[in-house]
Formats: structure tokens, sequence, C-alpha cells
């Protein structure tokens, strides 16, 4: 059978819709889903419009719609962004927008599917991401999907009028763990 690079056990990864607007807007707007994102500011119809607009999958950028597999709906959106060439280093971020989807496996699906896209459809090295410290969760599932840490930048974000720490983690090639641990 002919390995799929965009569907896992859960999710499926599909390009970002027009109609797909109104539900990042509202995840991105949420302040339970944006907690631990960079965003600090509420983000307009129009900006979400020409962020969705502007994603069509690339070598520099592939950003993609998660979506569930069981019914078809959009659950969250991620992307590699290509940092550096010449390493095949790529930044991964990802949002599990629908809260009703949280704790049930299916942004660890989502992050192993991206990572298996990253390393075998844009031949990636290394995929790297900085997460708060505090976001405990978010670094469960990288950990289990085989991210180390490699560092901490101190006091390196601003948010919630104080500063937090970002911590470091990275992938290699060969290092990806499946989300049933293999």
């Amino acid at each position: 059978m002919t390995p799929r690079p965009l569907e896992g056990k859960l999710v499926r990864l599909r390009a970002l819709e027009a109609l797909d607007e109104p539900l990042v807007y509202r995840w991105i707007n949420d302040p339970e889903v944006a907690q631990w994102l960079m965003a600090r500011l509420p983000f307009s119809h129009q900006q979400i419009h020409d962020y969705i607009a502007q994603s069509s999958p690339s070598y520099e950028e592939a950003r993609f719609g998660i979506e569930s597999r069981s019914d078809g709906s959009l659950i969250g959106v991620c992307y590699l962004a290509l940092t550096a060439l010449p390493d095949r280093r790529a930044r991964l971020g990802i949002e599990v927008g629908d809260r009703a989807r949280w704790g049930r496996g299916y942004g660890t699906d989502a992050m192993v599917t991206l990572c298996r896209y990253g390393f075998a459809m844009m031949n990636l090295h290394r995929i790297e991401l900085e997460v708060f410290r505090e976001n405990e969760r978010a670094i469960r599932v990288y950990e289990r999907t085989g991210f180390r840490v490699e560092g901490t930048r101190r006091e390196a974000a601003w948010k919630f009028g104080r500063y937090h720490d970002l911590v470091l983690m990275g992938l290699l090639e060969g290092e990806l763990v499946d989300a049933d641990g293999t």
C-alpha cells in the first residue's frame, strides 16, 4: 500500500479553504485556544482571510488545515516554515482550535503526520519549535512524538503582564515516534 503522507490515524492534513475563515477566526480570538500562542492582539476577519489566501502549500511554508478523519470537520491548523534551506531545517507551529478534540489524541496524531510529511516530502533533516514552559500539555505531546528539549530562552516572551520562558525543542529525521509509541 502506498503511504499517504498527509493522513494520520485520526487526522488528515489538507489545504485551507476560504470557507474555513470563520472557524480559524473564532479559534485565534478565543482566549483559551490562543493562551499559549505568540499572538497577543485580536485578529480581524480580513487578516485571517489573507492568511488563508496565502496558505497554498509550498516548500518554503507548508500550511495545512487539520481535519478529523471520522467526520471531515476542520479541528485546527498547522505549518512547517523552512528556516534554513542548506540545513534542511524548518519551524513547526500547530493549533488544535476545536476544544472538544483536546486530550483525545488529535494533536499528537497531527504532530506525527506533519513531521512525517516534513521528513518524507520536504526532505527536512530537522524540525524545531518553541513552547511556553507553562504549556505542559503541549510539551508532553511534543516529547511523545520524539522532540527533545534542547534549551530554554529565559524570559523571552511577554504575555499576561509578565515574561515567560520559552522551551526550545528539536526533532531530527529518524527520531519521529508514531502516535502509538513506535
